[in-house]
């Protein structure tokens, strides 16, 4: 009875170490929306070469040009979908023209990275080497394989992205790549001053698999499909139904029309029955009934009629 005191205190603790725990995962994982900036790889614009501290030797990297649309430079909202997600630089100024000449001719890549994880606040993107070796930042390599044609006295640019990311756990980014769409088909052509609209498909994906090619909408697609031809074998199947049905209506025995065959002698003058089972009668004064066909009938009376 007495250690009661002491147990309250006990749990209390354990409660805040478990409180603490739970806080430190969710600061460093994403949620939703959560702002992912991206920093790219600074280099020479006279050979392309990636450019160094001069003291540490590390890579240094600078944030992405700042986008017309928002007045920051590009990011990415955490596991939020974007059919068109645009960046506008509006001025492209010499240096910047000039390394895109590097980066569409491939002799040197866009090479980018993201944080895997949030970062702390105040951190600069800036000042990290690449593979996080400073203050335990984790980096996610992103490649923009940016296509395009070079001219002598312009530069032609597919500048519709695809940016592809996928998760390793939740809240949690494990790889990403971006690439230029139909570069054949598609392009805007540019000089040094132009503004330069780029334009971003986003996708995320829960895992580092693929969806197969059954998955989505081409299996929607499928399916509309298969409903759409089983609804014209049904229709066909009614038509040629309702044609075999009106076929046996016109053309089923000889005479007068009717389903069931033949029309009734008239009576009067002479009993006759065409085809089937009609009844005559024959009529009065002197004629004999007459019957065709299988009919029935019987003679008429010859002579005074007896009363």
């Amino acid at each position: 009875m007495r250690l009661r005191p002491f147990i309250f205190p006990l749990l209390l603790s354990a409660a805040h170490g478990v409180r603490s725990s739970k806080d430190t995962t969710e600061d460093t994982d994403y949620v939703y929306a959560d702002r992912i900036e991206v920093s790219c790889l600074s280099r020479s614009i006279d050979t392309g070469d990636h450019i160094q501290d001069p003291t540490t030797g590390a890579l240094q990297y600078s944030p992405f040009a700042t986008c017309n649309e928002t007045n920051t430079p590009l990011a990415f909202g955490f596991n939020r979908d974007h059919r068109e997600l645009n960046c506008t630089i509006p001025f492209l100024s010499d240096e910047m023209f000039h390394l895109l000449e590097f980066y569409v001719h491939h002799d040197s890549p866009l090479a980018c990275r993201i944080p895997a994880r949030p970062l702390g606040g105040g951190f600069d993107v800036g000042r990290v080497g690449v593979g996080g070796s400073v203050e335990g930042a984790e980096w996610v390599p992103l490649v923009f394989s940016l296509a395009g044609k070079l001219e002598f006295s312009h530069l032609h640019i597919a500048n519709r992205m695809n940016v592809i990311l996928h998760l390793s756990a939740p809240g949690v980014i494990d790889s990403a790549t971006a690439y230029s769409t139909s570069p054949l088909l598609e392009s805007t052509r540019i000089i040094i001053g132009d503004p330069l609209t780029l334009r971003f498909a986003v996708r995320w994906y829960a895992s580092t698999e693929l969806p197969s090619l059954r998955s989505g909408k081409i299996e929607d697609d499928e399916g509309n499909l298969l409903v759409w031809v089983l609804v014209i074998v049904i229709l066909v199947g009614l038509v040629g139904v309702g044609g075999v049905m009106l076929r046996k209506r016109r053309g089923g025995g000889g005479g007068r029309g009717g389903i069931i065959g033949n029309g009734v002698g008239v009576r009067g003058v002479s009993g006759a029955s065409t085809g089937g089972a009609g009844y005559g009668e024959g009529g009065y004064g002197g004629f004999k009934g007459v019957t065709r066909s299988g009919g029935y009938g019987y003679g008429g009376f010859s002579g005074k009629r007896k009363d």
